[in-house]
């Protein structure tokens, strides 16, 4: 157990790791891994608070935490049950993980090593950078890593229906149907984004998030993530058209445009993809209605 400073960030300040002092937690991971961490080369996430570094040892260590109370077991445990669970899909080996109590933030920390993707993610946030050039492999290799990964059988969780329902219903209406099939169902990784996929070489990262979602939700994601280079979602629609043709794949692009227009509602604006989404979700909810 770790003894904080005095002056050591409240939780609410963690969300941002590189914007606090967290030198003390750093020493911890060296220990309890067993390597020296490159702290001149931190990466920060602010997507998720994480923070990262190669190590001496050539692998890569991620620092979390989570409150100390009511942790979120799946979410916590997602990397090790996918590293002993999931096959076929390009990801960096699991090799250990470290926790530890730290009660003076109120949180709980936890330093994941992995072995080092072959090339490093291809954006720092969700969103696709304008420049980004994906070789054929690279997409050969995503479709068929998704396809073995909703293969497999997982009571995870990465979509409710529930959750699926309320969004659609609270942005669109209570007429539209939002029931998923019982067969279109799969195991997906939850949280598919431009951060968490490297490039040239593929690799998926971050598997806290994955579990069973509707089939499409996946694809949609990352869909979404590449409207900002309209021919890239074209090809994401195009590589995944098969999947976007169910009522679960119309549902997961409408849940997508769902949260944007939740969010500009919300800001009193509009965002970047306020317009080309509510137009999406027109096109969505007609194609819905047609299905039997």
């Amino acid at each position: 157990m770790i003894t904080p400073s005095q002056d050591s960030a409240p939780l609410a300040t963690l969300d941002d790791l590189s914007t606090v002092d967290i030198s003390d937690v750093v020493d911890q991971a060296q220990k309890r891994l067993g390597h020296h961490l490159f702290q001149d080369r931190t990466h920060y996430s602010r997507v998720n608070g994480t923070a990262g570094w190669r190590t001496a040892a050539h692998t890569w260590v991620r620092l979390s935490w989570r409150r100390d109370r009511g942790v979120d077991v799946p979410s916590w445990t997602g990397a090790e049950e996918a590293a002993a669970l999931v096959h076929g899909v390009p990801k960096p080996e699991w090799i250990a993980a470290a926790t530890w109590s730290d009660p003076g933030r109120g949180v709980v920390w936890k330093a994941e090593e992995s072995a080092l993707a072959p090339s490093p993610a291809i954006s720092s946030t969700a969103e696709l950078p304008p420049d980004t050039q994906l070789p054929q492999q690279w997409w050969a290799e995503l479709t068929q890593g998704l396809a073995n990964l909703a293969a497999h059988e997982t009571n995870r969780v990465a979509m409710e229906q529930a959750h699926l329902t309320r969004r659609i219903h609270e942005v669109y209406g209570i007429g539209v149907d939002t029931r998923v099939p019982d067969d279109e169902w799969a195991c997906a990784h939850g949280d598919l984004g431009y951060a968490n996929l490297t490039g040239p070489d593929l690799m998926f990262l971050d598997w806290e998030s994955w579990g069973m979602a509707p089939i499409g939700w996946d694809a949609a994601c990352l869909w979404s993530a590449s409207l900002s280079v309209p021919e890239v979602a074209d090809r994401v629609l195009e590589e995944f058209a098969e999947q976007f043709s169910t009522r679960s794949g119309l549902l997961c692009r409408l849940l997508l445009c769902a949260n944007v227009a939740r969010a500009s509602k919300r800001a009193g604006r509009e965002f970047p993809l306020t317009e080309v989404m509510a137009t999406t979700a027109a096109t969505l909810l007609s194609e819905l209605v047609r299905m039997p």
